[in-house]
């Protein structure tokens, strides 16, 4: 039967349920997140109690499968929660993938390499990385317009980061603080920034430039 007509029979509703969804989100399924995030649970969790199982026979305490399992567990941290999470999930990701970070480096220091490195290391120096994030994710999103700008914000902030790792670095083995290859590094990134931010101006007074001309005109 030969097609008469493409005009539909009745006008399109945007608000009517619609067959396809919008866009396709793979790691933001609309529906079945509590199945997918029980099937993920199970694939985790079968070599985690198989190396239990073996530690326990074997063993007959539990040793280096707690390793295992507190990497399991970190690694659910990452990937699960990030199903149900609407609302701020890169700071609520943070602070979840945080945690697990830190839980899983206890359980090394407990169970692998006992002393104090994790609460006059690992926990400062984790805890500065996830600060940092978190101070460049909220100026970049709300403060800060403009690439250039942002990214000399991430440049300005970077020096940080060596210079907090070298000051932990010191006293945890020094007991004392002697700055010396951080700079080599915070150095170049300032420079970096300032060239940033002065091409951004450039570029900004182009645009205005530009939209006065057209005024103008």
């Amino acid at each position: 039967m030969p097609y008469r007509s493409a005009e539909p029979r009745q006008p399109f509703d945007r608000k009517a349920p619609q067959p396809f969804p919008a866009r396709l989100d793979l790691f933001r399924p609309q529906s079945d997140r509590g199945f997918i995030a029980a099937i993920l649970t199970l694939v985790l969790l079968l070599p985690a109690a198989i190396c239990l199982a073996c530690d326990v026979a074997y063993t007959s305490s539990a040793g280096w499968s707690m390793l295992v399992i507190g990497a399991v567990a970190m690694l659910w941290v990452f990937i699960v929660p990030a199903l149900f999470i609407r609302r701020h999930p890169i700071l609520f990701g943070l602070i979840l993938d945080t945690a697990a970070l830190l839980g899983y480096l206890f359980v090394v220091e407990r169970f692998a390499a006992r002393g104090l490195w994790f609460q006059h290391l690992a926990l400062p120096i984790v805890v500065m990385v996830a600060g940092l994030f978190a101070v460049d994710y909220g100026l970049i999103s709300k403060v800060v317009r403009g690439k250039f700008r942002q990214a000399a914000v991430v440049l300005f902030t970077a020096p940080c980061l060596p210079l907090g790792i070298e000051i932990i670095l010191d006293l945890y083995l020094q007991g004392q603080i002697t700055l010396q290859w951080s700079f080599f590094v915070a150095i170049p990134c300032l420079i970096l920034a300032l060239l940033l931010l002065l091409l951004g101006r450039r570029e900004r007074f182009r645009s205005q430039m530009k939209n006065g001309c057209t005024c103008e005109g």
